[in-house]
Order: C-alpha cells, then sequence, then structure tokens
C-alpha cells in the first residue's frame, strides 16, 4: 500500500515539476502588435536608399494621407511608408520609427527595385535581404521604369493590394518570373547577369484618384555584374524572354511573302533548350525551342485547311521566332558583352574541366563563339472558324 502511494505522488509530482522547466509564451508577440509587410520597394535618391514598405491594415479604417507618404487602398487594407538612409539596414531601422507596431516581413511576396537603384548595384540589397531572418527568400522580384514606392502606393481596384497584382501577374507568366533566391543565385553565377520583369503604372480614370489605377508590365531591365545597364523593349524583349525561357501568354503576327494580310498565332506552350558543344577546341551553342499555338485571327483571304499553307505559315512562325533569337543575341553579345541568356552555365555543368583552363577568356568565347538556331512549331488549331471570315466572297454565297 505504501508503495503505491508513492508511485501516485510521483505520478502527480513529475508533470509539475516537468511543467516548471517549460518556457512558455512569455515572450510572444501578438498578431494586433505587429505590422504586417505585404510588399518592398527598393528607390535611390540624392544618394540614399529609400526603403518603402506596403503595410497591410486588418481593418477597413478608410482614407489615411501624411503629407502623400501613405495612402490606404480603395478597400482600406494597405497603407505605405517609406524611410531613407546611407544603407538599406538603416533605411529599415528609421522605417520602424515611423509604425506604431513592430514590422514583420514574413507575408513579404513582392519586392520593387527602380532602375535608378538597380544602377547603384544589387549586391548590398541581395545581401540584406537574404541575411534578414524574416525576408522571403521566395519573393518575387521586379523593376520599376519610376520609383518602386510610386509602384507600391497604387491603389488596384482588381485586387486587394498592389502587391496581389504583381503576384498574380508574375503568376501568369507575364514576363520574367524571378524569386529573390534565383536573383542572388544568378548574380553570383558566372554569367553574373540577370533579366527582370519591369513596371509601369497604368494611367488613372480621370474621374478617379490618381492612384487608382494598376501597375503593368512593359519590357525588360537587363543587369550585368549586377548593376543595371539596359531596358529592352518589344521586339528584342520577345526575343530575350524566348533565350530566357520565360516567354509566355503571347500573341504573335506571323505574315507570308506576297501576301496581304497576318496569321495571329496565340503561343500555347513554348520551350527554349540550350546545348554546348565543344568540337576540336571550337566553342558553339546550340538554341533549340518547341512551340505550339493556335490561331486567333486571320486577316488574309487564304484558308488554314490546306495543309500546304499551314506548313507555310509554321515556316514563317519559326523563321520569326529566329529572327528575335538573332537580334536577342546581338544584343547581349555585340552591343552589352553581358552573358544574360546564362551559357556559361551551361558550359561550366556539360566541361567543368575546360571551362576551368578557359574561364578567364569567356567574354571572348561568348562573342566569337557559332550559334546555331533550330526549333520545331505546330499549329495545333485554327481557331472555331474553317474559312477567313468578314471577306465579300462569303457573303455572295
Amino acid at each position: 500500500m505504501k508503495r503505491r502511494t508513492i508511485r501516485c505522488s510521483a505520478a502527480c509530482f513529475l508533470p509539475l515539476l516537468c511543467s516548471l522547466l517549460l518556457s512558455g509564451c512569455w515572450d510572444r508577440t501578438e498578431i494586433n502588435d505587429l505590422a504586417i509587410v505585404l510588399a518592398t520597394g527598393i528607390d535611390y535618391a540624392d544618394q540614399q536608399v529609400q526603403l518603402t514598405a506596403q503595410i497591410f491594415i486588418p481593418r477597413q479604417s478608410g482614407s489615411i494621407s501624411s503629407t502623400g507618404s501613405s495612402e490606404s487602398s480603395p478597400s482600406g487594407v494597405t497603407m505605405t511608408r517609406t524611410a531613407e538612409g546611407s544603407t538599406i539596414a538603416e533605411a529599415l531601422n528609421r522605417l520602424q520609427r515611423k509604425v506604431s507596431r513592430e514590422m514583420f516581413w514574413g507575408h513579404c511576396e513582392v519586392v520593387v527595385i527602380s532602375e535608378q537603384a538597380g544602377k547603384q548595384g544589387l549586391r548590398e540589397y541581395i545581401d540584406f535581404l537574404l541575411r534578414y531572418p524574416q525576408f522571403r527568400e521566395h519573393a518575387y522580384v521586379f523593376t520599376s521604369g519610376g520609383d518602386a514606392k510610386e509602384v507600391l502606393a497604387l491603389m488596384d481596384p482588381l485586387e486587394r493590394s498592389s502587391a496581389e497584382s504583381l503576384r498574380e501577374m508574375a503568376n501568369l507568366g507575364l514576363g520574367a518570373r524571378v524569386t529573390m533566391l534565383e536573383l542572388a543565385q544568378a548574380v553570383a553565377s558566372p554569367s553574373s547577369a540577370v533579366v527582370l520583369s519591369r513596371m509601369l503604372i497604368s494611367p488613372s480614370d480621370p474621374e478617379q484618384k490618381k492612384r487608382i489605377t494598376t501597375p503593368y508590365a512593359k519590357g525588360i531591365s537587363l543587369f550585368k555584374d549586377g548593376y543595371y545597364v539596359k531596358t529592352a523593349l518589344e521586339p528584342v524583349s520577345v526575343g530575350v524572354l524566348l533565350l530566357c525561357n520565360e516567354l509566355n501568354n503571347l500573341i504573335m503576327p506571323v505574315e507570308l511573302e506576297q501576301v496581304k494580310g497576318s496569321f495571329s498565332i496565340r503561343m500555347n506552350e513554348v520551350k527554349t533548350s540550350l546545348t554546348p558543344h565543344i568540337t576540336n577546341g571550337e566553342w558553339s551553342m546550340g538554341i533549340h525551342f518547341k512551340a505550339e499555338g493556335e490561331v486567333v485571327l486571320n486577316t488574309t483571304d487564304l484558308d488554314l485547311l490546306d495543309p500546304i499553307l499551314r506548313s507555310k505559315v509554321e515556316g514563317a512562325w519559326l523563321n520569326r521566332f529566329k529572327e528575335l533569337t538573332e537580334d536577342a543575341l546581338q544584343l547581349a553579345r555585340q552591343e552589352l558583352s553581358a552573358d544574360i541568356y546564362q551559357f556559361a552555365d551551361k558550359f561550366r555543368r556539360h566541361y567543368p574541366g575546360l571551362w576551368k583552363q578557359r574561364q578567364g577568356e569567356w567574354l571572348t568565347i561568348y562573342r566569337n563563339m557559332r550559334v546555331e538556331i533550330t526549333g520545331n512549331v505546330v499549329i495545333t488549331d485554327s481557331g472555331q472558324s474553317i474559312e477567313p471570315q468578314g471577306i465579300p466572297r462569303q457573303a455572295t454565297k
């Protein structure tokens, strides 16, 4: 009986003793004490780094403004705050002083870097955003033709915030979809070059406030050795995205010689592969792409049911791809001397020994190597209409 009593006492005492060792929630931070950041903007002006945070407002609080540095969205769910500093870390420290709650960056899904800030180099921003514990390494990175803070301050009428609008655009594949981790890897790679989607601000409705509008993608920003060097616009940007294997959601007009009108082809799938070759000491790169698409507009008098005609259209489409690719290669190799298509990474992986011996000569090799462009394109559908629509001869039948 005595032993049983001791065992019962020990069984009751041990859990109490263990509970003394538990830390509990003494250092917790309540969600009501946090300012949740949805997007980050980086600008550079007057030799100062400007850091902007788009902050989630957990309740609809109406319009908030203070000297133009913050304003809520139409639904009252976001606001922006901006601070300056000699470094991005100093700017963040000053930014916290402008917010009454502890800033939490774990939900930041978008980073916008202005092209002006990119001219100062990406290294400082990448180091900080990947070193700071709360930042997401899978946040999407964009550039802006103007100030990044103006993009974050937009009051998107369609989405809950401009951050969500940018994230959805990245998911749709509108331009180059690059995360913070991929940006760091690209800058640190042998190619030391990267391509980022460039965002601008759509004109607002005259009857609405200036900031009630959306961002939109136009062109791509090219970076060499971590510094912004050039903006590529269409049609060159199409070739750049094609070589980067990032071409999506595009309708391309295709023309035939001596034929009035054109065929507009919506691409359903495009894949580009790069294959390096070293033969008898000669370095070369093979570029091959596969594409499938459907005709969504036919402004000619020709019928795509004719297999010979369809083959000619596919041939013209393939030639158009080759032209865009050659223009993009000319931009990178001759004008910029920048390996923005990651050719160096391909050679390093396929020929590690030869790469180690010749990497010091890479830029010379890159600019003069032979490039062979091949492809296979297929028109899978001519749309709901078989014959050309809206031409007079159909009305007389």
